[in-house]
């Protein structure tokens, strides 16, 4: 797919502040893309300046291969939508709707029967066709977002921009909103550019995710591979729960391992091509890979442990998990099918296959 956003060494500086250091990554035609970080990470400020509502320090933004860094936000060919709705109290969903397309009848760009066709096409296609005559405050949450999506959608650009719009709903609101994301995206194919700081809901609406920190890129992957291999430590720790530990190589007639301290053996898949013994790396194993067992089963690279804590999560169980007094503390979480068979000061193993053991780093051997 052609390319129809690229930030190049993007820089925003706010005194002594740096928001965004020099930050490049491209966005391909119909992709949908989510920034996605803590806060302060500089998520939004990058999408203002993707915008044209910052103007930044530094580098460019260019649009289908032209520069537009110096070019104002109305001259762009592309819509936000923002968390807090922004819709005019005192007018209609319909015309909220087509507030946008009404400004272009007086420059001659758009006719009155074009506006009615567009409207009802699009509250059509957000469902709110039934509700077009009422005011915002007669709608729900999720209503009045996709009356605010319905409204950057009618002007047809190419690109729309989310500031994450879904914070100020609840939950389950939320949750329905994202179904309605995807099917638009699906069915439209237009240019997403998405900023939340949800994790789960960058890596399901989305067809690649940036992850952002300190207003760095850490990584840009599919949520598939950002998920299974993290490029950093700082990315597997942010993305889902993991066990980042960091130990010695061991090679041995038995295979390669990881030594952690407190002298339990993490096994690695075959022979690590570049690790000398006794280098020290770090290695994450996600805590839905490891397998929590009774104390009593004679299982091959099983390591004791102790229950420190129990979270009971509805469909999961989170256990917290003491490798001895000098090891680390694992987490893994457990189907509930089973009832939840362990209980806090419980004996017990855990056990991760090798091929879920992800070596992510080798940072310096004064970590041990």
């Amino acid at each position: 797919m052609p390319v129809i956003i690229e930030a190049r060494r993007l820089k925003k500086q706010y005194a002594s502040f740096a928001a965004v250091k020099n930050l490049s990554f491209s966005v391909n035609e119909g992709e949908f893309l989510s920034l996605l970080g803590a806060s302060g990470s500089g998520k939004t400020t990058t999408l203002r300046m993707i915008a044209g509502l910052e103007q930044p320090s530094g580098g460019q933004v260019l649009f289908q291969g032209g520069d537009i860094t110096q070019l104002p936000a109305a001259r762009r060919n592309m819509r936000m939508v923002f968390q807090d709705f922004a819709l005019f109290p005192n007018l209609t969903v319909w015309h909220n709707v087509a507030f946008g397309l009404r400004l272009r009848i007086n420059r001659g760009r758009v006719g009155a029967e074009e506006i009615k066709q567009r409207v009802g096409r699009y509250l059509e296609t957000v469902q709110l066709s039934a509700h077009a005559d009422k005011l915002p405050q007669q709608l729900s949450g999720g209503q009045r977002q996709r009356v605010a999506l319905a409204r950057a959608l009618v002007t047809d650009p190419p690109v729309v921009l989310f500031d994450e719009p879904l914070g100020s709903l609840d939950a389950s609101m939320r949750k329905a909103m994202q179904i309605e994301l995807k099917r638009l995206h699906r069915e439209l194919r237009k240019t997403f550019i998405y900023v939340t700081h949800d994790q789960e809901e960058a890596m399901g609406l989305s067809d690649r995710v940036a992850v952002l920190q300190d207003g760095e890129l850490l990584q840009l992957a599919s949520p598939e591979e950002i998920y299974a291999q993290p490029k950093n430590e700082a990315v597997a720790r942010f993305i889902g729960t993991a066990n980042v530990l960091t130990g010695a190589v061991q090679v041995s007639e038995a295979g390669t391992a990881v030594q952690l301290p407190g002298g339990a053996r993490i096994a690695l898949k075959g022979s690590v091509a570049g690790i000398a013994p006794q280098q020290v790396v770090t290695v994450m194993i996600r805590a839905e890979q490891l397998r929590v067992l009774p104390a009593s089963a004679a299982v091959e690279g099983a390591l004791s442990a102790r229950v420190a804590e129990r979270l009971f999560l509805g469909d999961k169980i989170r256990y917290e998990l003491d490798l001895g007094e000098k090891g680390p503390r694992l987490t893994a979480l457990d189907s509930a099918g089973g009832g939840g068979r362990f209980a806090v000061g419980d004996a017990v193993q855990v056990c991760a296959d090798s091929s879920h053991v992800h070596l992510i780093g080798r940072p310096d051997a004064d970590a041990l």
